[in-house]
């Protein structure tokens, strides 16, 4: 369709126009350095662009990625307001609770305070109880000691009556009662005895629980009063907490406001942004155009005989790629690999290679056919970079020997040195594989690594086997 619109195909030389004068040789050179400068300065405006273009990308993502951001912390912001709301309302509930708490403690402490007083003063009485006890021990011992005694003297005073005969048969009355009542007294101080000395065991025991009640209670106070002490510090901090999250939910509120101011403005930033990154690409997509309109004025100047320095070039591309066909149809008729084969799309990855190599059905005969002819090309001019042959689809299977190195541990060193074996399907590398013109000059800059970038010529010449287009030999070289 190239061809059709520009009026010739380039498989042949356009007809000449009879009706016009042959074009002088020096303005028609000119024009062709002329295009060629040309190209080289879209080219260049369009490497700009790519800058351009990918630093746009670039702020778009930082700006996507901002925006992100800026919506995550206004929903932050939302979210925080109603915590520190729902915060002050527990927090207030917890003043409260602690306010009833201390309190209660205030008065638990004053009740234990009664208590203790009172079990402190049960130890006089008692006190007093136990001498009463030992009094009353003391003289119900003596009554028990008399009783004995009267006992004695009651049965001396029978033996005495019954010496005495019937004189004395009255005070053997007399006496019989009085052993009686003695053997009772006796019995009762004894039961008084056994009383006392039981009453008195209790009320030691009840003076010792009572003085360890004490000691016990006086723990207990000086416990709820550091209780109380922290119950007071808690309710202090509390209400220090209190106004902390006070003042957080007015900042919170503050900043989900500006956060909503935020928004339509940097909305309106943002589509901004990706309204310019648009145009970048629109432009970026009319150099392109430009680029092939170079290109194409480029191919119509040397159609129309113009001469510069690049024609021996082109002239060796042509013959070489003319002369790389010719080895594959000899290889074809000799059997050495079928035509399909030579034609087939069927890559089989190398193990392990990074950046990923390939190998095609046909890679092996091109590595035997094609170092001759392209390391030759290398000697023509020292501006010469590389001459490879690519398929259609930008296959590359045999570069020259120096960047045909075997593939380390390091991927940088192989992108540089394992050049074969890849598929090169950027624009100028399907340019070359896809063409079908005579020739095709391209321009282009060739990344150097750390932002350099030196500008290329790449002329390509189709490479046909049996009337088949199998694809193109480059030259690529500096201006």
């Amino acid at each position: 369709m190239e061809n059709a619109a520009l009026g010739w195909d380039r498989s042949t030389p356009p007809p000449p126009d009879q009706s016009m004068p042959c074009p002088d040789d020096r303005i028609m050179d000119e024009m062709v350095s002329a295009s060629v400068q040309l190209g080289h300065d879209i080219v260049d405006v369009a490497g700009f662009f790519d800058g351009v273009d990918d630093a746009a990308a670039e702020q778009v993502t930082r700006l996507t990625h901002v925006r992100d951001s800026a919506r995550s912390v206004s929903k932050a912001s939302t979210s925080m307001v109603g915590t520190t709301e729902r915060l002050s309302t527990v927090m207030g509930s917890l003043i409260d609770v602690l306010a009833t708490s201390t309190t209660q403690l205030h008065q638990a402490i004053g009740a234990s305070q009664q208590v203790m007083g009172w079990v402190s003063g049960v130890g006089g009485p008692l006190a007093r109880i136990d001498e009463a006890m030992r009094a009353t021990q003391a003289s119900n011992s003596r009554i028990l000691d008399i009783a004995r005694e009267v006992n004695m003297l009651a049965m001396n005073a029978k033996i005495e009556a019954a010496r005495a005969g019937d004189r004395g048969r009255g005070f053997a009355v007399v006496a019989d009662a009085v052993n009686t009542l003695s053997a009772q007294t006796t019995t009762a101080a004894r039961l008084i005895s056994e009383m006392v000395g039981s009453l008195a065991g209790e009320i030691a025991a009840l003076r010792a629980e009572a003085e360890v009640t004490v000691s016990q209670a006086e723990t207990g106070l000086r416990d709820l009063a550091s209780a109380g002490s922290a119950l007071e510090h808690l309710g202090t901090q509390a209400g220090a907490a209190e106004s902390e999250l006070a003042a957080m939910g007015t900042d919170a509120q503050e900043m989900r406001t500006v956060m909503q101011g935020f928004a339509p403005t940097f909305l309106s930033l943002y589509e901004g942004v990706i309204d310019q990154t648009q145009m970048i690409n629109d432009a970026r997509r009319r150099v392109s155009r430009l680029i092939t309109l170079s290109e194409r004025m480029v191919q119509n100047m040397f159609a129309l005989g113009g001469a510069s320095e690049d024609r021996p070039l082109i002239e060796a591309v042509m013959q070489s790629a003319t002369r790389l066909g010719e080895a594959l149809e000899q290889a074809v008729d000799r059997g050495d690999i079928r035509q399909e084969q030579l034609f087939s799309s069927d890559y089989r990855p190398v193990p392990g290679s990074n950046p990923a190599q390939v190998l095609a059905p046909f890679t092996s005969l091109t590595d035997k056919l094609f170092p001759p002819v392209q390391e030759q090309m290398l000697t023509l001019d020292p501006r010469i970079v590389f001459c490879a042959a690519v398929t259609r689809d930008g296959y590359l299977p045999t570069h020259n020997k120096k960047f045909s190195a075997r593939q380390s541990n390091d991927p940088v060193w192989n992108t540089a040195n394992c050049r074969n074996r890849r598929v090169f399907d950027d624009r100028v590398g399907l340019g070359a594989g896809q063409s079908t013109a005579p020739f095709l000059m391209q321009i282009y800059r060739r990344d150097m690594g750390g932002g350099t970038f030196v500008m290329m010529k790449d002329v390509s010449a189709p490479i046909m086997v049996n009337g088949r287009h199998w694809g193109g030999l480059r030259l690529a070289y500096r201006f």
